[in-house]
């Protein structure tokens, strides 16, 4: 396959949603690495295991990718050991993440590396990525909020060895005149400052994660039957914004 500078980029992305992905963007890791997360992580990590970013050098581009995520499908997220990638959306998105590196070696040249989710082992702020390469904007319920899903997505990405144009960054404010509904709806008073507190939002998850139930593994698509916790969508659930296309 031959492409010009002018179009590597919109074929990247076309191929992601051939894959599967429901909005698809490239960012700099240049821009990444400058974004406030990182300054923000740098000084209160959630992990020790993390040491700072230590990206190659080679990575000059994230393609990111987000997988619609609706109220109809609650079981993509749900956590279990016995499922490839831990959750069932996960092991989609690993799948497609796969088949576009090997896609971009192939037929761009392009070395690639699929990313792990923690940040800790080298993996990306997803949100951040998302944003700069054009698919949405953080909201003030700290969710990634995309024009076409609302907060309703999850997200995989790729760091390529290769200088792509940005599709992004966003620039649309879907929280402009909104009475945070996801503020008030927060079971553990997460957003209690005004801005959110991750350790009250892990109390919630760590309930959940406590009160693991057995189900049929055929839900989560394996043969055994599985212990499963049900990570707390309530503040995604309360956006309005989610709620007004086809997420519903």
């Amino acid at each position: 396959m031959k492409t010009n500078g002018n179009d590597i980029e919109k074929t990247i992305v076309d191929k992601a949603k051939e894959l599967g992905a429901s909005l698809a963007g490239i960012a700099s890791i240049d821009d990444l690495k400058a974004s406030s997360s990182y300054e923000i992580y740098d000084k209160r990590p959630f992990y020790e295991e993390y040491k700072g970013v230590k990206w190659r050098k080679e990575h000059k581009s994230i393609l990111v990718w987000a997988l619609i995520h609706p109220a109809s499908e609650p079981v993509l997220d749900w956590w279990s050991m016995k499922v490839p990638g831990f959750t069932p959306g996960n092991g989609v998105m690993r799948m497609q993440s796969r088949k576009l590196r090997i896609w971009l070696g192939e037929e761009l040249g392009i070395n690639a590396l699929s990313l792990p989710y923690q940040i800790e082992y080298g993996g990306a702020f997803l949100k951040d990525s998302a944003h700069l390469a054009g698919l949405g904007v953080i909201g003030k319920n700290n969710l990634l909020i995309t024009p076409e899903f609302g907060p309703r997505v999850r997200l995989r990405g790729i760091f390529m060895e290769a200088a792509l144009k940005p599709t992004g960054p966003a620039e649309f404010d879907p929280c402009n005149g909104c009475d945070m509904p996801c503020h008030r709806a927060c079971p553990r008073g997460a957003f209690r400052s005004g801005s959110f507190e991750r350790d009250f939002c892990k109390e919630e998850n760590d309930k959940r994660d406590a009160e693991a139930e057995m189900i049929d593994g055929a839900i989560m698509g394996i043969k055994e039957v599985s212990k499963v916790s049900k990570p707390c969508r309530i503040c995604e659930f309360a956006c309005p914004f989610g709620q007004k296309g086809a997420v519903l």
